[in-house]
């Protein structure tokens, strides 16, 4: 690679001090007023320089005061040439200051410390720039790059700028950002605004920058996923964003003039904090802010109520129960329909948080009536595009599928995602959050090539943007492993899960999700002991949380089949522990609870089949649809390799009393036999499929001796 001599030596700047005076120089802040640093370089540095054609920082150094000014760099400065010079001076004035330097420090400025002369003659490749700038910034160690406008930075979209983000993270160098006076006055005002955080986050993807010459493009990007990949680059960015982000409010919070001023804060503080799932920090914000209110504005004042919504759903995020949660929302949503009426937005997102939190504690019949009620008036006061009437219909979309109905679902989760794809654009959060949702649907009705490619697209959006390891990641993470498993990706899904499990952050809901996944995951590889293993591991779990029956009815499928494969049935005392587990999920008739047909959406009556070639409880089918030949629409392996299971409660009595037949006595199997044909009458299976009675009733032996005493 071809280096200049200004590459070999150690790198020089400016001091922060010359950046003031070159423009006292020129005519000072009026005469540069609107100039970006590109005007500056054309109109003042090229000319100031003319007479030895070098870089201002060599220009200076053979002037009498040069040393002065031109200094051993110790930061690099990262910036657009489209900014305001003014702007960018100002930025890094301020962001000095914060770090208790003076003018003294001295800069590494590509305008001021390359040679434009040269630059705009063309004389020297790409390689030979590529060595100054990375030479340069490994030798400084730190770089701050100058943002503008806050939320959707310049320097992002420039793939030089995006090159420094990547050199800086090759060369473990600091990396932090400075913003100008306007910039942050901007933030202050947007901020305040809970949607403008997640806006910014889907503005910033470095993969989509320019530059003038496109081969440099190809160049700098071919290096990028060589060394780092463009995940990291954005989430060092993404971080040093929110450090910014936390100190600018954090600072309004101490220097607030008032107790209104600092509640409001706290409360933005709260959203932030929310967004990162930092879940004691939103608390601890929510619950300040709201007391805050309550003391200083009173039980009138609307934002107390909000506060306290917010408080009870970060509480429900803390994994507090139901009753603590709820009781706050209720409160609060009891006091905005008497002070707002229940039309109010304010009163609507009290209603959303409310029915997230039955949604969250498995209360699906409470939240559905009160998340329709509140759709219903959010279409008519404030628009079905608006941002919280497409949140609610996700979540509508999100009861429907834990329901089982998942065509209503997919309709649901759909119309949320076109809508905020063309309200808010494909890149924004929120967009991946619901094109996450979809891809969990499409999974659930057998669509897995499109639920793969949704799943993982909104992953890598949420990996890029706030880490692997934020929750929202994890989840789709977890949707990913349960997409790998449904496509007999095994070893892809194994890795997922073992690696979502290895996670000290993992919460409980996640960790159940894991463990049962997994279970089922191994029962499709035949490893039966480590399905059992991680099955039995979820139960324990749940039983630990006080889970609700309708978590406890997703592991007993897989259970069923587990102990059916491995002869556990056998053994009478088994079948009763088993028939008491369904009676306590309130599974005593003859379906397939908590499972659906993939041919009708319907829940399965009767008997249940599936493929043996596919992989195991990805594709099931009720009788009707298999009468119909629904299930070739999903499988090509023939209707030959189809296998038929009768329902639990059905296959246990018959095994009982099959084992009854052979040890015990008449009138035991004829108890049990009488209990075995209510239930067939009350469930209408077919006669054709009922147990036939293997030992006679006492009823049938009188007659038989009987009728051998008239043959005597």
């Amino acid at each position: 690679m071809q280096v200049g001599p200004e590459a070999i030596a150690k790198p020089t700047g400016l001091t922060l001090s010359f950046f003031k005076r070159f423009v006292d120089l020129h005519g000072g802040r009026d005469a540069f007023q609107g100039l970006t640093t590109g005007d500056v370089c054309s109109k003042y540095l090229l000319p100031y320089t003319a007479s030895t054609k070098l870089s201002l920082v060599e220009h200076l150094r053979q002037q009498p005061d040069g040393h002065l000014h031109v200094k051993p760099a110790t930061w690099f400065v990262s910036h657009a040439w489209s900014y305001r010079y003014l702007d960018v001076v100002d930025a890094l004035d301020d962001f000095f200051q914060e770090q208790g330097m003076d003018d003294s420090v001295a800069l590494w400025f590509c305008t001021f410390c390359n040679n434009q002369h040269e630059i705009e003659s063309q004389i020297h490749s790409f390689d030979y720039w590529f060595g100054i700038f990375r030479h340069s910034l490994r030798e400084i160690g730190s770089v701050v790059m100058v943002m503008s406008p806050w939320n959707d930075p310049t320097t992002l979209k420039r793939t030089w700028c995006v090159f420094e983000v990547y050199a800086s993270i090759v060369e473990n160098a600091r990396f932090e950002i400075a913003f100008g006076r306007s910039q942050k006055e901007s933030f202050l005002q947007d901020i305040q605004n809970d949607g403008a955080f997640k806006q910014m986050l889907g503005t910033i993807n470095s993969e989509k920058s320019e530059t003038t010459e496109p081969t440099d493009r190809d160049r700098i990007f071919e290096l990028i996923e060589e060394e780092v990949g463009f995940t990291k680059l954005d989430r060092m960015i993404f971080e040093a964003l929110v450090k910014w982000m936390v100190r600018m409010v954090d600072q309004q919070i101490e220097q607030a003039t008032s107790q209104e001023a600092k509640a409001d804060w706290l409360f933005t503080k709260g959203h932030i904090a929310d967004t990162e799932i930092q879940k004691d920090v939103a608390v601890d914000s929510f619950q300040k802010s709201y007391e805050i209110y309550r003391q200083e504005k009173g039980l009138s004042f609307p934002g107390t109520w909000k506060a306290l919504a917010e408080l009870g759903r970060s509480k429900m995020l803390q994994d507090r129960s139901l009753e603590e949660a709820e009781s706050l929302c209720l409160e609060a949503l009891n006091h905005q329909i008497e002070l707002l009426s229940k039309d109010h937005e304010d009163t609507l997102v009290t209603m959303n948080y409310l029915g997230a939190c039955y949604i969250y504690h498995g209360k699906l019949d409470t939240a559905l009536p009160l998340l329709l009620d509140c759709f219903e008036r959010q279409c008519r006061h404030i628009g079905e595009d608006h941002v919280r009437t497409i949140g609610t219909m996700s979540q509508l979309g999100d009861i429907l599928r834990l329901q089982g109905k998942l065509k209503e679902a997919l309709g649901w989760i759909t119309r949320c995602y076109q809508a905020h794809s063309r309200v808010f654009g494909e890149e924004h959060p929120e967009t991946y959050c619901y094109r996450h949702n979809l891809g969990v649907v499409c999974n659930a009705v057998g669509d897995f090539v499109s639920g793969e490619n949704h799943i993982l697209s909104s992953c890598e959006a949420f990996e890029r943007m706030l880490g692997p390891r934020h929750k929202n990641t994890v989840d789709y993470r977890i949707s990913l492993g349960d997409s790998y498993r449904r496509q007999a990706k095994y070893e892809q899904a194994k890795a997922t899960f073992h690696w979502c499990l290895s996670l000290e952050t993992l919460d409980p809901q996640q960790k159940e999700c894991c463990l049962r996944i997994l279970g089922y995951t191994y029962f499709a590889t035949k490893e039966y002991d480590n399905a059992l293993k991680y099955v039995n591991l979820g139960l324990e779990h749940l039983a630990s949380l006080g889970s609700s029956y309708g978590r406890r009815a997703l592991y007993l499928p897989p259970l069923y089949f587990l102990k059916k494969k491995t002869g556990k049935f056998n053994e009478l005392d088994e079948i009763e522990t088993f028939i008491n587990a369904l009676r306590e999920v309130n599974w005593t008739q003859d379906v397939w609870k908590t499972w659906t047909c993939h041919g009708c959406f319907l829940e399965i009556h009767g008997m249940i089949f599936t493929c043996a070639q596919c992989p195991a409880f990805s594709l099931r089918f009720c009788q009707s649809c298999v009468e119909l030949n629904k299930q070739e629409a999903f499988c090509n392996h023939g209707k030959d390799l189809l296998e038929s299971d009768k329902p639990p409660m059905r296959f246990l009595q018959e095994q009982r009393l099959e084992l009854l037949a052979a040890n015990s006595t008449t009138d035991e199997y004829d108890s049990y036999y009488s209990l075995y044909i209510a239930y067939c009458d009350e469930n209408q299976v077919p006669f054709n499929q009922r147990l036939p009675q293997a030992m006679p009733t006492d009823v049938n032996r009188e007659t038989q001796v009987q009728s051998c005493c008239n043959i005597l």
